[in-house]
């Protein structure tokens, strides 16, 4: 049986008892690593898990390009997924996972290898979790949406009139991946200082960083793992 298992936010401990269960029953656990131009990053998946008590044998770590350039992870994707096909045909019995950080239906790189995997006629249970934004919200011990506002979540790439649409608006907006909309970012939060910008860095981390300043979320480096809420009130 194949299972999409969601991480969760970041923090080991908000991982669902469910899906602590099915990884520790899988015999394979297919995890990724990001390779950037700067070389091959450190699995923060797979740490989480050892911390887990999941055993290094379990992990089967496959490397993920971060590019705007999607041609080489689509290839990883593919990659891992006929890799997976043929574990499962060859070994029926066996229980493989796919893990994900935050949610694995939620913008996530899992979707990619499920399209491979229905084409291949494979059938896979998805185990959900909490999307690492609903974690941030958390930290600011408030509502993320309220009455009768509504809540635009952007993957780090819209139209310019999008983005002046969102900001413009009276509602919440949440940006997700902040590295690739760094600029766009930092033009809005000094163009409507009249909206209130709190900005996450690798939550639940070692090296979170968590502000609701203007001026010092200005003067960081957006990280690929950063995101950004922005609230009227």
């Amino acid at each position: 049986m194949i299972h999409f298992v969601s991480l969760g936010p970041g923090d080991p401990e908000l991982i669902t008892l469910k899906a602590l269960r099915q990884l520790k029953q899988a015999d394979t656990i297919y995890t990724p690593v990001p390779v950037s131009k700067k070389g091959r990053h450190t699995s923060k998946a797979a740490e989480m898990m050892l911390s887990l008590g999941i055993r290094p044998e379990q992990i089967s770590l496959y490397d993920l390009p971060m590019s705007k350039d999607r041609d080489g992870a689509q290839q990883a994707y593919l990659d891992v997924a006929e890799q997976i096909i043929r574990q499962a045909q060859s070994h029926p019995e066996a229980c493989i996972a796919i893990v994900a950080e935050g949610d694995c239906g939620f913008f996530s790189s899992s979707a990619y290898i499920a399209e491979h995997l229905q084409q291949a006629g494979l059938t896979y249970h998805q185990h959900c979790d909490a999307p690492a934004f609903i974690a941030c919200n958390a930290r600011l011990q408030g509502q993320l949406v309220q009455l009768e506002e509504q809540c635009t979540v952007i993957p780090g790439q819209a139209t310019p009139e999008e983005w002046e649409r969102a900001w413009q608006s009276k509602h919440t907006i949440v940006v997700m991946k902040g590295s690739l909309c760094e600029a766009e970012l930092k033009r809005a939060i000094e163009a409507y200082p009249h909206r209130h910008w709190h900005y996450f860095e690798f939550l639940g981390m070692e090296k979170e960083f968590v502000s609701s300043s203007p001026d010092l979320i200005l003067e960081r480096t957006f990280p690929y793992f950063s995101i950004l809420i922005s609230k009227t009130r």
